[in-house]
């Protein structure tokens, strides 16, 4: 063996994989301390928007020994690459490691399989491969293709990926990091559960390593631990670190919470959060109690929507809640329920996803029971259940297309809060939106923001008059272009008049900042910077009878 490529194949440009990075570094820092004498490795981060060619051309760099992630996103690119390597290259070895491949049958298209934790197990391998030893305290165990090792109970063994040297890599990317593994939680549908006790990484190496990430003043820090704050104590601590060392720097930090878990103390600290310092992913799957029970999830609603109302309500922390279509017991109606409960909190994204049934996950034992159906090809999403047809199924799909584009955007939002008091709910909002939208041939099409803005402006006339003013505003404080959507244009007939604006002797600081009209209401809007939680620019000042 004389060369490795240690391959990710991230599902978008902006992501990065903590997989490779982690096993790479542990790589080059096990072989200086254990056995210099190992095979050279390289790191290559490609997309799975990439092209074939350029993928292939990327990968064959000199290497005999390619080694992938694996993910629901990206396997299948993963198999086409493998089986193209093996007929190119018939005495080259191939790993794989990742949750894809760590609960199944070895596939027959590679050498070796990585199941479970990797950093160890890795060095392990290539120990073996190459005729050398590898540490005995390890308990390093084969089986055929499959290698293990016992996992670390100390994750302070395991070194920050990132360094001064390496960190311009991840210039405008997600930095992914951990300070724990495991979940004590057993959700049905996750695998976080089956990844043994939780282990945490210590207090004084978790502030060494946000020091850095402050220092370097990064993008995101997107935290991968599973349910952060189920150490409730720890939860805080790490919080209130952040808020008081990072004032001076942009880095937003992105947490997966569980709301119901959070008390005063956590809330009182997370309100002291600069603007757009903290993000909080909140599941909440379904609002249906026995659906609930029924996979293992047992949360305190009450609470949790208590909870997320307060956080909202701060202004200073983007919110992001979700809900899983296909859940066991849960019919439309019952969906439609858990989706007017949710939608009824305006966090500021609302994810409708779909149950998807990860190998190795507990779900897979009452599958039958249930008869869920899903799709035998990744990400393997549910196709009908004992409780959704597939009509069903493929009705959310159109609901999920218009509520990605019209809420999640958070372009439309003083439109969609008058549009909603028409309808008996959101979900039938939504469902008339999804309709009128699959007339129009746009369904699951490209459809640009002026388009759905004139959209939307067709759609609500069925409904009121009034609504284009709201509309034109939500433009204006979402978009900083002077070409309006071709519905909204009568209603501002003054608007190439719209320079910086200057007025009684009162100038706008910012140079930014200009005017926009709206009949004869003028709106000094600043376009400096969006609003780093709703993504909206600031209407510093509304001026009525504007005459400039």
């Amino acid at each position: 063996m004389k060369k490795i490529n240690l391959i990710a194949l991230n599902s978008q440009f902006v992501h990065s994989s903590p997989a490779v990075a982690d096993i790479s570094t542990m790589y080059d820092f096990y072989s200086k301390n254990f056995n210099t004498f190992l095979p050279e490795l390289c790191v290559t981060e490609l997309s799975i928007n990439d092209s074939f060619d350029s993928l292939v051309y990327r990968i064959f760099n000199g290497a005999d020994c390619f080694a992938f992630s694996t993910y629901i996103w990206n396997i299948s690119l993963v198999e086409k690459l493998c089986r193209y390597i093996k007929k190119a290259m018939p005495e080259s070895t191939i790993i794989l490691g990742g949750p894809e491949v760590s609960y199944c049958d070895a596939p027959e298209w590679c050498d070796y399989v990585i199941s479970g934790e990797g950093e160890r197990a890795f060095y392990s391998l290539i120990c073996k491969l190459n005729n050398f030893d590898n540490p005995d305290e390890w308990n390093f165990s084969e089986n055929g293709k499959i290698i293990m090792c016992e996992n670390a109970e100390d994750l302070s063994e395991f070194l920050l990926p990132y360094n001064d040297e390496n960190i311009e890599n991840y210039h405008n990317k997600i930095i992914y990091y951990e300070t724990s593994r495991g979940c004590p939680f057993s959700c049905s549908y996750c695998l976080s559960s089956v990844c043994g006790k939780v282990r945490e990484l210590s207090m004084d190496r978790v502030k060494s390593d946000l020091d850095f990430f402050i220092r370097h003043n990064v993008n995101q820090v997107k935290f991968v631990d599973r349910t952060f704050n189920c150490n409730k104590k720890r939860a805080v601590e790490i919080w209130n670190y952040i808020i008081e060392n990072a004032k001076n720097c942009d880095t937003n930090f992105h947490f997966e919470i569980g709301a119901d878990l959070l008390n005063d103390d956590a809330i009182s600290v997370l309100s002291k959060a600069k603007c757009g310092q903290i993000q909080l992913e909140i599941g909440i799957q379904s609002t249906n109690k026995k659906t609930l029970d029924e996979c293992c999830r047992h949360t305190d609603n009450q609470r949790l929507f208590e909870n997320i109302k307060k956080l909202i309500s701060l202004g200073t922390i983007n919110i992001h809640t979700d809900l899983i279509a296909g859940l066991p017991y849960e019919t439309l109606e019952i969906f439609k329920q858990s989706f007017n409960e949710t939608y009824a909190l305006k966090s500021h994204q609302l994810q409708l996803g779909f149950l998807k049934l990860l190998k190795g996950a507990p779900l897979n034992n009452i599958k039958a029971e249930h008869e869920l159906i899903f799709s035998e090809h990744p990400p393997y999403e549910i196709i009908s259940t004992k409780y959704l047809s597939f009509d069903d199924i493929l009705l959310l799909k159109k609901i999920e297309d218009v509520v990605e584009r019209f809420y999640n955007s958070n372009r439309f939002f003083r439109t969609l809060n008058l549009l909603e008091n028409y309808f008996n709910s959101p979900f039938e909002m939504f469902l008339k939106i999804a309709e009128e939208f699959e007339k129009n041939a746009l369904t699951f099409s490209p459809v640009s923001t002026k388009i759905l803005f004139d959209f939307l402006s067709d759609f609500s006339k069925k409904y009121a008059e009034d609504f284009d003013r709201i509309l034109l505003l939500d433009f204006y404080s979402s978009e900083k272009s002077e070409v309006l959507p071709s519905r909204l244009r009568f209603l501002s007939s003054r608007h190439a008049k719209s320079g910086r604006f200057i007025k009684n002797g009162t100038q706008q600081a910012n140079r930014q900042a200009q005017v926009r009209f709206i009949e004869s209401t003028a709106y000094v809007i600043d376009y400096s910077e969006r609003n780093r939680v709703d993504g909206s620019y600031k209407i510093c000042e509304v001026i009525k009878n504007a005459d400039l």
